[in-house]
């Protein structure tokens, strides 16, 4: 009679071991696929970064290229004002152009008032 009780536990035993090692076996597969996929996901981050940083870098050349062509529409207004002798234009470009109007002046006065 106790035969049968321990073929049963024996059996139990043996269950128990093979679904350890099936478990465990699982869980390195997912260890190691985790692993992978994080590496996958780094390497996807970086060429993120260096995009949007590439982006900055190229915004930043344009800011600069703007600004040129702001400037120089500027120039090309004063001229065209001043070609035109207008009275009203001259006004309307230099309430337009409040800061070269005032960097002009003072440009003006620094150079009038230096002693040679």
């Amino acid at each position: 009679m106790l035969q049968p009780i321990i073929l049963a536990n024996t059996e139990i035993g043996t269950t128990q071991s093979v679904l350890i090692i099936v478990l465990l076996a699982l869980a390195i597969i997912l260890s190691l696929y985790a692993i992978i996929t994080l590496r996958k996901i780094g390497v996807a981050a970086k060429k993120v970064d260096y995009f949007f940083e590439d982006l900055t870098y190229k915004s930043e050349m344009l800011n600069a290229t703007v600004d040129t062509v702001a400037r120089v529409t500027n120039y090309v207004d004063i001229f065209d004002a001043f070609a035109k002798r207008n009275v009203k234009s001259w006004v309307k470009v230099a309430t337009k152009n409040k800061d070269i109007v005032y960097k002009l002046v003072e440009k003006l006065r620094d150079f009038a008032n230096s002693e040679d």
